[in-house]
Formats: structure tokens, C-alpha cells, sequence
């Protein structure tokens, strides 16, 4: 008696996304297929992604411009690109904003990372800075920074 195994590791999103698939076993006596599917949902439909926004350090604005990024770190369940909204004292920005694709995080989910720029004069003037992602929103100023 003669035992052989094989296996497929994905990223959950993938899996669920691909199936079902099928495992094939060739032998002289003949070849065995097998249909594999792994049923539930991927993710609860109504997973909130996870948001982080990462103010700029004190040496970030060293350089002949002055200016420096905020970044905001969006860790979803989904591939699909994440919305990003940046504001900036509560006004929608579109100018100076960079935003990735999602790359995956191998865990099962993906993240988004998106930035604004922001000038050493403004930082200092205590301007708020907004990542906008959904419902979830994040907000940084020099004036709520340690230190």
C-alpha cells in the first residue's frame, strides 16, 4: 500500500475566488479525479478595512522643498481598489494625492497604501490631514502629535 499527497496553499481571496478545483491522481490501474471546493464565504460581507494614517517626522521636511507625505495604510479583505479620499481642514483634496493598487499582505487580504503632500508651513500651521476610506475616517495635525 502506497499513499501519496499533494497540496495547494492560496491566499483565501484566490481560493474562494478560482474554485472549485481538482486534484488528479495518475496510476496504471487507472486515474482518479476529484472535484474540491471549500464552501462558506471568503469574508463577511460587511468587513470593515482596517485604516492607519502615519504622520510625517520632524526630519521628513529637511531638503531644499520643505515638504514632506502622509501616508494612509488601508488593510482590506478584498482585492478591489479602496476608495481613498484625502481632506485637508474638511475640503476634499485631489491635487498632490498618490494613491497604490492593492497589493496582497500574505494573510488573505490586501493592502492600499495612498498619500498626500504636505508643505513644512502648513504642518506647522496646524492643518488637519483626513484619509478618507468608506465610513472610516483618520485624522493627524502636528498640533496631535507627541513630542
Amino acid at each position: 500500500l502506497y499513499v501519496a499527497a499533494s497540496q495547494l496553499t492560496l491566499p483565501l481571496a484566490d481560493g474562494k475566488s478560482q474554485q472549485p478545483f481538482y486534484c488528479r491522481a495518475r496510476h496504471s490501474e487507472g486515474d482518479r479525479y476529484l472535484r474540491v471546493v471549500n464552501p462558506g464565504e471568503s469574508h463577511p460581507a460587511d468587513a470593515v478595512p482596517a485604516v492607519s494614517i502615519h504622520p510625517p517626522s520632524r526630519d521628513d521636511f529637511d531638503g531644499p522643498y520643505r515638504n514632506s507625505t502622509v501616508l494612509c495604510r488601508v488593510v482590506s479583505p478584498r482585492s478591489l481598489p479602496v476608495a481613498v479620499q484625502w481632506l485637508k481642514n474638511g475640503a476634499l483634496q485631489e491635487t498632490g494625492v498618490a494613491t497604490e493598487r492593492p497589493v496582497p499582505n500574505g494573510r488573505g487580504g490586501y493592502v492600499t497604501s495612498s498619500g498626500i503632500s504636505v508643505l513644512e508651513s502648513e504642518w506647522n500651521a496646524g492643518i488637519t490631514y483626513t484619509c478618507k476610506v468608506d465610513a472610516e475616517l483618520r485624522n493627524t495635525s502636528k498640533a496631535m502629535e507627541c513630542g
